[in-house]
């Protein structure tokens, strides 16, 4: 009774696996958090043709919402100069700005790509039946992605908190004919009269929430995205190592039944070419998202080197009040997070495609006869291991691959191009 009752705990039956896939997966707020961040913003999977108009009014208004933000920043930027400290305080604005075009501008030319991976990967991945151990597994990317977008998400709503902070502490104590909005506007009105201050204030809050909302989710996305691919390979190295035992067995020996070997082979062949279509699977997909990121990924590598040297200038050099220190002081701490949890979802997909190798070299093909069956499987196993000596990752437009390697190169770039600015601005 005991050993019946253990057994039960540790190989759960198909239906009580699906019940608890569906549980875990209604309770993933890492998935639940960037799904809601991409309905806002208007791109995202639709059940019916209702849905999909509400989800076009909103790209359309998010749009709208950049348009206007690019709009105010360009006309500040062009007005401000030549003075240098306005200058690179909008200048940071500007490139959050040109970010967030770059990835909707991407992300819409590739649309029709964009759902199918997004289509693929719900089936696939979130809604799909594990074994125990492998759903032990994904819990842990789960956890992982949790802490993730978690830390970008709190940075980047410090940001934006910050700017609309800034301009209700700057007017207390102000005549009404003195404040001050989030952004300065250059117009031919009397902009600090009511009803045009609050019109303006309303509408620039509105569109500083919304460049917000995309500057975070499309890096939310490929990081939950790139470490859930990293775990599909991990899953697959787990089905390796075990290749050929079945689900409810999970030993710690590879002991052959020495009474059927036909059969033993036969269903080692048999999951072997499950787990290899499975493995060119996960290769053509991770071909797919580069095919769709890759200019994203290279204009992050790009902008964070000259976002990081603008924004510490705004935090150690610039005479800036309190409160826009502070907007700086979350926005470095969000875009250096932001950077760093990007090259290790990246890194980590290429650690782990990698290993395949290794589980395939680690399983049970020494056990196999010398057969004419087990020469060829032999053969094929060596296939996958040169093949896997090849890592899948993600590039910057082809010209190198993102790794956590790329995060120490882009502060390093940041610190220098820091440098220089402080030499020429105390000179």
């Amino acid at each position: 009774m005991d050993k019946d009752s253990e057994k039960t705990k540790v190989s759960p039956t198909p239906a009580c696996l699906k019940r608890e896939n569906e549980a875990s997966y209604t309770k993933d707020f890492a998935l639940l958090m960037t799904g809601f961040l991409m309905k806002i913003v208007g791109l995202w999977l639709t059940k019916n043709k209702e849905e999909e108009r509400t989800r076009q009014l909103t790209l359309m208004y998010t749009v709208v919402a950049i348009l206007f933000g690019v709009w105010v920043q360009f006309r500040d930027f062009y007005y401000s100069w030549p003075n240098f400290g306005d200058c690179a305080y909008t200048a940071c604005n500007i490139l959050c700005l040109i970010m967030v075009l770059l990835k909707l501008s991407v992300v819409f030319i590739h649309k029709k790509e964009f759902i199918e991976l997004l289509v693929y990967t719900h089936k696939n991945f979130w809604h799909t039946n594990y074994s125990y151990n492998e759903l032990l597994l994904l819990q842990n990317c789960r956890k992982i992605s949790i802490v993730c977008i978690s830390l970008i998400n709190v940075c980047a709503q410090g940001t934006v908190f910050g700017y609309v902070l800034t301009p209700i502490v700057e007017n207390i104590g102000r005549n009404y004919s003195d404040r001050v909005l989030p952004f300065r506007m250059w117009l031919d009105l009397p902009l600090t009269v009511t009803p045009y201050y609050e019109i303006l204030f309303v509408l620039q809050v509105l569109s500083l929430y919304h460049v917000g909302i995309c500057y975070i989710c499309f890096d939310n996305l490929l990081c939950l995205i790139n470490l859930h691919a990293a775990t599909q390979f991990r899953i697959l190295q787990y089905r390796l190592l075990y290749l050929g035992e079945t689900i409810e067995k999970q030993p710690n020996e590879y002991a052959i039944k020495e009474t059927l070997p036909s059969n033993y082979l036969k269903n080692y062949h048999t999951v072997f070419k499950c787990c290899v279509r499975e493995h060119q699977d996960r290769i053509n997909y991770c071909q797919r998202l580069n095919n769709i990121f890759t200019y994203i990924v290279l204009g992050h590598i790009v902008v964070f080197s000259l976002l990081l040297c603008l924004v510490g200038f705004q935090v150690l050099m610039a005479n800036s009040p309190p409160t826009r220190r502070l907007i700086f002081v979350f926005h470095i701490v969000g875009s250096s997070s932001q950077l760093l949890l990007f090259t290790y979802s990246c890194d980590t997909l290429i650690r782990e495609s990698t290993n395949i190798g290794t589980a395939v070299y680690s399983g049970p093909w020494t056990h196999l006869t010398m057969d004419k069956i087990g020469k060829l499987l032999r053969k094929d196993l060596t296939m996958i291991i040169l093949r896997s000596s090849k890592p899948c990752c993600l590039t910057a437009s082809g010209f190198f691959p993102v790794s956590l390697e790329t995060c120490t190169k882009v502060l390093s770039t940041a610190m220098s191009y820091f440098t220089l600015m402080r030499q020429s601005f105390t000179n």
